[in-house]
C-alpha cells in the first residue's frame, strides 16, 4: 500500500508529465504544474527540489516500466512466440495508458543531466537486447524465420514508440491496437508452415515427374528395341 507521500508524488508527476507533453518542458513553470495539480507552489518543494527533478523522476518511472515489462518474460516457461506476443502487448498497453509520460520520455531527453541520460540509453539498450534474445531463441527453435534480429527489434520499438504521437481518447481501443501490432509482427517473424509444406509438395511432385520420365523412357526403349534380353 502506497504512503500518502507516494500518492501525492505520483499525482504531481502525472500532472507535470501532461504539462510537459502539451506545452514542452522548457515552456512549463512550476507555478503552472502546481495550479493544475491543485496545490500551492510552496507545497511543490516538499516533494521536488526543482523542475528538473520532476523531469528526472518521469524518466526513471518510464525506464523502470520497460524493465518490469520484459524481465519476467525472459525466464518464463513460455514459447518464444508467446514471449514476443506478451512483450509487444505489454509495451503497447504501457504506452497507451501513459501517453503523457512516454511523450516526455521520447521528446525531452536533451534536458536530462548527462549521467541520467546515459542511464536512460542503457535501459533502452537492455530492453532492445532482451527482445533480440527472444527473437534469437525463436529462430533457434524454428519458430521464427531467419532474420536480422537487431533490425526487427528496431522496427518493433519504432512502431510501438510512435504510439504516443497519435494514440489518445477517441482512437482505436488499446486492445485492438495491441492485436493489430502483434499480428503484423507475427506475420513478419513466424516461420511459414504453409511455405514449408509447399516446398515439400514440390519436391514430391518433382520426384513423381522424374519417376514418370524414367518409366516413359523405358517404355519407349522397349517399344523400339523389343523386350530386354530377347533378339
Amino acid at each position: 500500500m502506497m504512503s500518502r507521500r507516494e500518492v501525492i508524488e505520483g499525482h504531481l508527476l502525472d500532472v507535470a508529465a501532461k504539462r510537459f507533453a502539451s506545452a514542452g518542458y522548457r515552456q512549463t513553470t512550476l507555478e503552472e504544474i502546481a495550479r493544475h495539480a491543485g496545490v500551492a507552489k510552496a507545497s511543490m518543494y516538499r516533494y521536488f527540489e526543482n523542475k528538473q527533478e520532476l523531469l528526472a523522476k518521469i524518466f526513471v518511472k518510464v525506464a523502470g516500466s520497460f524493465a518490469r515489462g520484459i524481465e519476467p518474460l525472459l525466464a518464463a516457461p513460455l514459447s518464444p512466440g508467446e514471449k514476443l506476443r506478451r512483450a509487444v502487448q505489454g509495451l503497447v498497453r504501457n504506452m497507451g495508458e501513459n501517453v503523457a509520460l512516454f511523450t516526455v520520455f521520447y521528446s525531452e531527453e536533451a534536458d536530462l543531466p548527462p549521467r541520467l541520460r546515459a542511464e536512460v540509453m542503457e535501459v533502452r539498450r537492455h530492453f532492445a537486447a532482451s527482445l533480440e534474445s527472444i527473437l534469437h531463441e525463436g529462430v533457434a527453435q524454428g519458430v521464427f524465420r531467419e532474420m536480422d534480429a537487431k533490425l526487427v527489434v528496431y522496427a518493433i520499438m519504432g512502431m510501438c514508440g510512435w504510439l504516443h504521437k497519435w494514440y489518445g481518447s477517441g482512437e482505436e481501443r488499446l486492445e485492438d491496437v495491441a492485436v493489430a501490432f502483434v499480428e503484423l509482427i507475427e506475420r513478419g517473424c513466424l516461420a511459414s508452415r504453409g511455405a514449408a509444406e509447399k516446398d515439400c509438395l514440390a519436391d514430391r511432385l518433382r520426384h513423381v515427374q522424374d519417376l514418370v520420365g524414367t518409366l516413359v523412357g523405358q517404355a519407349e526403349r522397349l517399344e523400339h528395341g523389343g523386350t530386354p534380353g530377347r533378339r
